[in-house]
Parts: structure tokens; sequence; C-alpha cells
């Protein structure tokens, strides 16, 4: 018997996925970007596209604070004894979180609109993202040989060491791509439309722009590694009622522990 939390990883990648491919359809059918590599935001930026790209975006936060949730109880259950392991495991979720609304907030704030609020919430998502690959992939290591094998680990570790060097990638060619066109031009730097071969910065540009895709492939890439745990962990919420009739005050007693550990324990 397999749990069903196995699925929101694939949730996950696909909704994104499909919010990602969507929007550069319509985004290149209507002319609003160069075809060629645009910045992933690039696509969402005007409407009709805005709207598809950042109503999936927001179900993709969801989706991935609720992987993040799964795999920090699946830690906590395993775990009785490393203190360590736990002040990591509940780190990398607080950063997870803070992951995750900045994936909404590059959702619901177009960069041509509120491109600083826009560019912060793009830092947490990848930058923040990245960190979080690394802490599992630190406690993937501590609970080997006792919960899991090293191929995992390996995976991992390779996943954030691809999402850190594309990140670095993009964040440098955006600059060098940004001096190069001149700082009288910098609002072209982050406008994908505005850009072709002709123009000075074009080949930083693409490096940049290139580094960002992989970033969110490489990301989304990682929770897919959680497909194989989630088979082996089940959560339940077990309600308990403190009235027999809903215009009844609840009486406060202490009837003991339902459950090993609570919700946010």
């Amino acid at each position: 018997m397999s749990s069903y939390l196995s699925w929101l990883p694939i949730l996950l990648f696909l909704t994104t996925a499909v919010a990602f491919t969507i929007s550069y359809i319509i985004a290149v059918a209507d002319k609003d970007v160069n075809p060629f590599w645009p910045y992933i935001s690039d696509t969402g930026t005007k409407p009709p596209e805005s709207c598809i790209f950042g109503q999936l975006l927001n179900i993709s936060a969801v989706l991935a604070l609720a992987c993040m949730y799964v795999r920090f109880k699946l830690v906590q259950a395993f775990n009785n004894h490393d203190k360590t392991l736990k002040v990591f495991n509940v780190v990398s979720l607080l950063i997870g979180v803070a992951a995750s609304i900045g994936v909404s907030l590059v959702a619901n704030f177009q960069e041509s609109n509120v491109i600083q609020v826009h560019l912060t919430g793009a830092l947490m998502a990848f930058g923040l993202g990245t960190i979080y690959c690394f802490f599992h992939s630190v406690i993937t290591r501590r609970m080997y040989p006792m919960y899991n094998g090293l191929a995992i680990w390996a995976w991992r570790l390779a996943i954030s060491i691809i999402c850190l060097i594309a990140l670095i990638l993009t964040g440098v060619f955006s600059g060098i791509a940004g001096y190069e066109i001149g700082a009288s031009s910098m609002d072209v730097a982050f406008n994908s439309r505005e850009w072709n071969s002709t123009m000075p910065g074009y080949s930083s540009h693409l490096v940049s722009t290139i580094s960002e895709w992989i970033i969110g492939i490489a990301f989304l890439s990682f929770f897919l590694t959680y497909f194989k745990d989630f088979k082996k962990i089940a959560i339940r919420v077990l309600p308990e009622l403190l009235v027999s009739h809903l215009d009844e005050t609840p009486i406060v007693f202490n009837s003991g522990p339902t459950e090993r550990t609570g919700l946010l324990a």
C-alpha cells in the first residue's frame, strides 16, 4: 500500500511546468517576448498570460509548501535522537516557507508593475530555495545509513550544486548584460521582448536567462526526489469534538494526546 502523498511532488512539477509552458506560448503568440530564451517572469508579465501564470504559480507555491511540510514530518518521524538533525529539519522548513512566499510574490507582482517586489520574490524563491536544497542534502547524508542510502543523497547534492551554479550565473550575467547595454537602458535588461542579437550584452543576457530556466527545472527536480520517500508516509488529522451540540460551550479538560506529534510539533 502506497501513500497518496507521493503524488504531491508530481502535481507540483506538472502544475509549474504547465504555468511556464502556457504563459510562454501565449506571450510568444502575442509578441510580448522574444521567443528565444526569455526570462521565466517575462512570459507572465502581460495579460492574458499573466493571469494564467499568476494563478498556477500560486497553486505551485501551496504545493511546494505541502511537499516541504510532508518532508519535515517524515524526517521528524524517523529522528528521535539527533538534535542537530532536528535543528536542520526545523530551520529548513522555515526557509522553505519563505521560499514558497517568494514564489507567490513572483506570481502576483509582475516585473513590469512592481519590479522591486518581484525581484525580492525571485531572490527568495531561487536563493532560499537553493539553500533549502542544500539543507536537505545535508539531512539526507545524516540519515545514512540508518534511514536512506547514499544514492539519493548524491542526487540531491548534485541538484543543489546545479541550482547554486545557475543562480550565480543568472545574477552575474544579468548584471553584465545591464552594464554592457548601458545605464540609460537598464529597463531593457529586465524585458526580454526588447532584446535581439544585434544589441550589446545579448550574449550575457542569454547566459542569464538560460541559467534561470536551469534553476527552475533543477529546483522542481529536487522535489521529484521525494516521490519514493512520500510513498512511505501518511499524515492524518484526527478531529476531536469538545461538545455534543454546537450551541454548547466547550469544556476544557485533559483527555491526553490523540496523536504522537502535533501538526506543527
